[in-house]
């Protein structure tokens, strides 16, 4: 491929980025991208407040993220650990199902639990091998049986511990119910390493400069349109894309020759000439409702904890999980799945009610992040192949498609298949 080709990427969060990032390392110098929003990162969200940073999305990582850390390098950054409570553990609350989060193990998962937990993490691991393709980039290749959802897989293969481990960081992050995703994604999020890293804490890390620092860096030496509003998109003998700019309503229409997607490929879809396969295909994407809250607070018993009660649609629009990432501040991210239709003034009173519950009040609501989040596929469409016509159309019309659909909305996974894709298609 000429490496003088206009190529624009739709989209500044982790995919676009990265995309980008790997495009001009390929030797493509004219990459542009056109991000919406007036700022870089997507979900990858920090709200800052002097030298303290919050999340407001991507919060976690784990010593496995080869490629995250890679680019965390070049961006001169590392693994952050936040200092560990020096208050005992809150119990007071555990028979109302609230508990510590230095109760998860042992106090939830009980100590009584402990050998079927690391006998299922170590039979994981040796069963891992036949469920390879799901650790790859993307999905192509990955078992049939993975088509089901994670709750039949976790009958079949008797994991019932490890799957409750795994309810934390899967449900209260914004991934849904066992019973509704395909066990592809699951296992895409929980890969070998991951899974390892629930025995060893020290593998997961945050990012103490906020993980949006990350990707404003790595967008530093390329060309990043910000404000860019996206009103059509046409594909023939070259790539037009025009619309508005935010700041000042100006027109832009700007000419290029390839087109990578890196954002919400729905959205796009619907201000493009689309062929009747891409709409088919976007017509069976699904997306969980996931609202997070930054709440400051006072006299909270609890500042971080869980509430696994509510990891079923009977606790949509409460508070699943809460942390205090920067200690005795008294500022708590809250962590919700919605409904799709639940009133943002309803979620802010379930979070206020659930710092009354513990023994708090609220002082302020600092900040307020509504995702339409982790677009995948039912269990159903993955089973009939919606993947192996997803890939077939990479290419096709001067398109290419990357991001959390691709393969699953972590930072590491949409990362590694940007980094994937320009390795298959333009290196």
């Amino acid at each position: 491929m000429d490496r003088n080709e206009r190529i624009c990427v739709l989209g500044a969060g982790a995919a676009g980025i990265s995309a980008a990032t790997y495009l001009r390392e390929a030797g493509f110098t004219r990459v542009t991208v056109l991000e919406k929003e007036e700022r870089v990162g997507g979900k990858c969200r920090t709200h800052r407040e002097g030298e303290l940073n919050w999340e407001l999305g991507a919060i976690l990582a784990t010593t496995d993220y080869a490629t995250t850390l890679e680019l965390m390098r070049r961006a001169g950054m590392e693994p952050w650990r936040k200092p560990r409570a020096s208050r005992p553990p809150e119990t007071a609350f555990e028979g109302g199902g609230v508990w510590d989060m230095a109760r998860v193990f042992p106090g939830w998962v009980a100590r009584s639990e402990l050998p079927a937990a690391l006998a299922q993490i170590a039979r994981y691991q040796l069963l891992a091998p036949r469920w390879k393709a799901a650790f790859a980039p993307g999905h192509a290749g990955v078992p049939a049986e993975l088509a089901a959802p994670v709750s039949t897989w976790i009958a079949r293969h008797r994991m019932e511990t490890l799957g409750k481990l795994w309810s934390i960081p899967y449900v209260s992050f914004g991934y849904g119910f066992y019973d509704e995703v395909p066990a592809a994604y699951a296992l895409k999020y929980f890969d070998p390493g991951v899974t390892r890293a629930l025995a060893l804490k020290r593998k997961f890390f945050n990012w103490k400069e906020g993980v949006q620092t990350l990707w404003e860096r790595l967008a530093a030496p390329l060309e990043v349109r910000t404000g860019m509003e996206l009103g059509r998109v046409r594909r023939g003998a070259s790539v037009e894309v025009s619309g508005a700019e935010r700041r000042s309503g100006a027109p832009f229409r700007l000419e290029f020759d390839r087109l990578v997607v890196a954002c919400p490929w729905d959205e796009v879809l619907a201000v493009s000439d689309a062929s009747d396969d891409e709409l088919a295909l976007a017509s069976r994407i699904r997306h969980t409702d996931y609202r997070v809250r930054l709440v400051r607070t006072e006299g909270m018993r609890v500042p971080s904890g869980f509430a696994p009660g509510r990891f079923s649609r009977a606790g949509l629009g409460l508070p699943m999980i809460w942390d205090e990432r920067n200690r005795g501040t008294g500022t708590v991210a809250f962590y919700v799945l919605g409904d799709g239709s639940t009133p943002g003034s309803t979620i802010d009173a379930n979070v206020e009610a659930e710092v009354l519950r513990l023994g708090g009040r609220v002082v302020e609501t600092m900040a307020r992040a509504d995702w339409k989040y982790f677009p995948h596929v039912g269990p159903e469409d993955y089973a009939g192949g919606w993947y192996g016509r997803f890939e077939g159309l990479q290419g096709r019309n001067r398109t290419f498609v990357t991001g959390e659909i691709a393969s699953f909305s972590t930072v590491e996974r949409s990362a590694r298949y940007s980094r994937d894709l320009v390795r298959r298609f333009f290196a």
